[in-house]
């Protein structure tokens, strides 16, 4: 075969084809000589995309009916077409490349025409919907084009529904759109309609709609919460006192418990109405009071759930004897809540200067961070820090309390209106009644600390085993990374991520680092970055990170340890005290319990079962692997520590649990399975025909008497006599005649065969006697009427 332009071993061709060429359609031509034929090939599994003919002196190379659907089902930028060439007097194989023009030949393609959900109510903040779209799949659109075929998932601003887009794990082409709530909703018109729009990333891009409808489902009814008519309740103390707590009417209260908490409950008393709708307060144990406290504070509580809880903030002012009964001068905020960032200087909490009047700080607690700014007459606060464990201990969250007293001068100028509100919003006005404010600073998480790596230790060494000898030892994990974060919330939730490799990866959610499907040979070291990003790895979270050598292992560095009434934690710590002490890392891949089944007797009478652990070790010397000899050293070094330990080889291992050989080396067996068949086979037949051939023997010994095998004298012609049972016994024959009968049988026996000889019938012990007529022995007897002689022959 010849051809000035083309090459029969391989030919590129440097011209790109275009996608959307129709099938039949030449996309070369070459001139050739001496070809008689050619043909085009592909693998059993992958589509011909593109063949070759002969068309006269022309080869061409054109597009099959399989050639438009080559973007939806295929990903790679070119195409080979593997040939046949048969020439004149040779055959040649070959190839042909082609690259593809790209494009941006295709929208994106929803895979239904519409969607619809139907949702239950209510629905937490962020809640993915899309387990009510479509049985379960939710939203998707696919992209056949082989680039820039990412998804963006987009709808117009609602008040309920934003969109996050995702690939698919399983299809490079396909998107899912993540329809989330923005916040929580329990009620929601009858009918939202959203139109959903994916645009790809191609040049220029292109874009498909799709109709989204979400209705609430009406057969769920909620109950709205509960609630109390009165929030906060602020009185003075009486002997007498009763304060009623009702619920807003037409609340669902059939189910609502009440309960109160607070640092001083113990001086309430609480009693539920007889309809459920209400409460009442009553103070007990007023005689107990300390003489130095200055209030009340109790919190009543009614739930229906979790999600559904009301309170109501109750304080009692207990106004000392040696002071006025009545303030003359009251506050505008009795209480104020407040949320505040950790780790900052808040120059502005609180105003102090009311009227012609001015707060004191009389309490706080925890610490003492809050101070008065006189020159400017507001409350500040120095840093503090929300993770700061004993400042908060004992707090159901980070929080202060600060009691703040009015003082008032009828000389003092007046410096700040009584309109002055905080940059963290207005506070709520309640009616006037003490002279003290009392200010619930909420400590709110700012995201100030990195994950911490907990495990393993930076630069720490683990061994992998290698090729095939992974797939016996089957090993779920290479480790498990833990790190910790002492933010809170979001800020707490850490990913993790692994440097690009081609033999492990790492879940994101748990730390466990898994192989991937490139196999670590032995002696290869890979060093692994793993990184932990908190925020649930967000852009603008903190990321730490470590760094862990991983090395290929083989079956002469790894050692199989059986140890005796030691479970596999136990084990593992006597393993790091002896690598502490000698100065080693020991480790596990494997270490499990298991059950080793002793024999007792040969006749396999009974067997003892003993709880053992079952570990498969190796050790590092810094980053150096030890041998399977030098790990048999240490170990035995401290026999103390093991003294029942049974040390194997990996294969050892195997060969006691005679596991089925893996798929790699079980076609090294083939041949020899089919011999050791064959020499069974023949075996068996040589049995049988050895059988055989006994029998047919002694039926023609039985039948022929005449015929060499005759059981009677010579001198006699007489036949058997049938029915020996009945004949009446005669004298015994003399001792010269058994004598020279049994010199004539020895020269009529035939000689036996070997396998004659060697079929022996067992009988197992133990087995009863059988009367079943056609196992049972038959016994028959012939007679010579000249020469007295009874004989005896068995006949199965």
């Amino acid at each position: 075969c010849a051809s000035p332009s083309f090459s029969f071993v391989g030919h590129v061709n440097p011209e790109e084809l275009d996608l959307t060429t129709p099938p039949g359609t030449v996309v070369a031509s070459f001139p050739v000589e001496n070809v008689r034929s050619v043909r085009g090939y592909t693998n059993d599994q992958d589509t011909l995309y593109l063949d070759v003919r002969l068309n006269g002196t022309e080869l061409q190379f054109f597009t099959t009916e399989h050639f438009p659907k080559y973007e939806e089902h295929e990903i790679l930028l070119a195409v080979l077409v593997q040939a046949v060439y048969t020439c004149t007097s040779t055959e040649k194989r070959g190839f042909y490349r082609q690259s593809f023009k790209l494009a941006n030949n295709h929208a994106p393609k929803f895979l239904l025409d519409n969607y619809r959900a139907q949702v239950p109510l209510p629905l937490p903040k962020n809640f993915d919907i899309s387990p009510f779209l479509s049985d379960g799949k939710g939203v998707r659109a696919r992209d056949i084009d082989l680039v820039n075929n990412s998804v963006e998932f987009t709808i117009p601003y609602n008040s309920y529904i934003y969109v996050e887009s995702q690939p698919v794990q399983d299809d490079p082409k396909e998107f899912k759109a993540i329809l989330r709530l923005r916040d929580q909703v329990l009620k929601m018109p009858d009918i939202l309609n959203l139109t959903l729009t994916a645009t790809d990333k191609g040049v220029p891009s292109k874009a498909a709609l799709v109709n989204v409808v979400i209705e609430p489902d009406i057969t769920i009814i909620y109950d709205d919460p509960p609630m109390f008519k009165e929030t906060f309740v602020n009185v003075t103390i009486d002997k007498n006192l009763l304060i009623k707590l009702e619920l807003i009417p037409g609340t669902k209260t059939d189910d609502v418990r009440y309960s109160i908490d607070g640092p001083d409950s113990q001086y309430f008393k609480l009693s539920v109405w007889s309809n459920n709708t209400g409460l009442d307060l009553e103070l007990i144990n007023v005689e107990t009071l300390p003489a130095t406290k200055g209030y009340l504070n109790v919190v009543a509580i009614a739930e229906r759930s979790e999600l559904q809880r009301a309170t109501s903030v109750i304080l009692i002012t207990i106004p000392h004897e040696n002071g006025p009964e009545i303030p003359t001068e009251h506050v505008e905020k009795v209480l104020s809540v407040m949320h505040l960032d950790e780790m900052t200087s808040h120059t502005s909490v609180f105003p102090l200067a009311l009227q012609n009047c001015v707060y004191a700080v009389e309490s706080q607690e925890p610490g003492s961070y809050f101070y008065e700014d006189k020159s400017k007459n507001v409350l500040s606060s120095t840093p503090f820090d929300r993770e700061d464990e004993a400042l908060f201990a004992g707090l159901e969250y980070p929080q202060f309390w600060i009691v703040l007293k009015l003082a008032c001068d009828e000389k003092m100028p007046f410096s700040v209106s009584a309109n002055y509100t905080t940059p963290n919003g207005p506070m709520r006005d309640i009616e006037f009644s003490t002279d003290r404010t009392h200010l619930n600073v909420i400590v709110d998480d700012i995201n100030d600390n990195s994950p911490v790596f907990s495990y393993p230790q930076n630069n720490s060494c683990f061994a992998y085993p290698s090729g095939q000898l992974s797939e016996r030892i089957l090993p779920e994990q290479l480790l498990k990374v833990e790190a910790t974060d002492r933010d809170f919330g979001l800020n707490a939730i850490i990913r993790y991520t692994v440097s690009e490799n081609d033999y492990f990866g790492i879940d994101p959610k748990t730390g466990v680092i898994h192989p991937l499907r490139t196999a670590l040979t032995a002696g290869t070291r890979i060093d692994l970055h793993v990184f932990a990003t908190d925020r649930d790895g967000a852009s603008d979270g903190n990321t730490s990170s470590m760094s862990i050598c991983v090395v290929g292992a083989s079956e002469d560095q790894l050692v199989v340890m059986i140890v005796d009434e030691l479970d596999p934690p136990a084990l593992q710590e006597m393993l790091d005290k002896l690598g502490e002490m000698k100065g080693y890392t020991v480790k596990t891949l494997r270490n499990v319990h298991s059950v080793a089944q002793q024999q007792k007797s040969a006749k396999r009478q009974s067997s003892k079962a003993d709880s053992t652990s079952t570990a498969i070790v190796y050790a590092f010397d810094k980053s150096y692997l030890l041998t399977h000899t030098e790990l048999v050293s240490l170990i035995e070094s401290s026999e103390s520590a093991f003294p029942s330990a049974n040390i194997l080889r990996v294969n050892d291992l195997f060969s006691i649990q005679q596991p089925s050989a893996p798929e790699g080396e079980s076609a090294l067996l083939y041949p020899y399975i089919i011999v050791a068949a064959f020499c069974g086979v023949l075996a068996l037949s040589m049995a049988a025909a050895a059988f055989y051939y006994r029998a047919k023997l002694r039926n023609s010994l039985a039948r022929d008497p005449l015929d060499g095998a005759k059981r009677c004298s010579d001198n006699s012609n007489a036949p058997i006599v049938e029915n020996a049972h009945v004949v009446p016994p005669t004298n015994p024959p003399s001792d010269d005649a058994i004598a020279k009968e049994n010199r004539q049988e020895a020269v009529r026996m035939p000689v036996r065969s070997l396998s004659d000889l060697l079929s022996i019938d067992e009988v197992p012990e133990k087995v009863e006697a059988i009367n079943s007529p056609q196992l049972g022995m038959k016994k028959s007897l012939t007679f010579n009427e000249n020469v007295e002689k009874i004989e005896i022959f068995e006949r199965f």
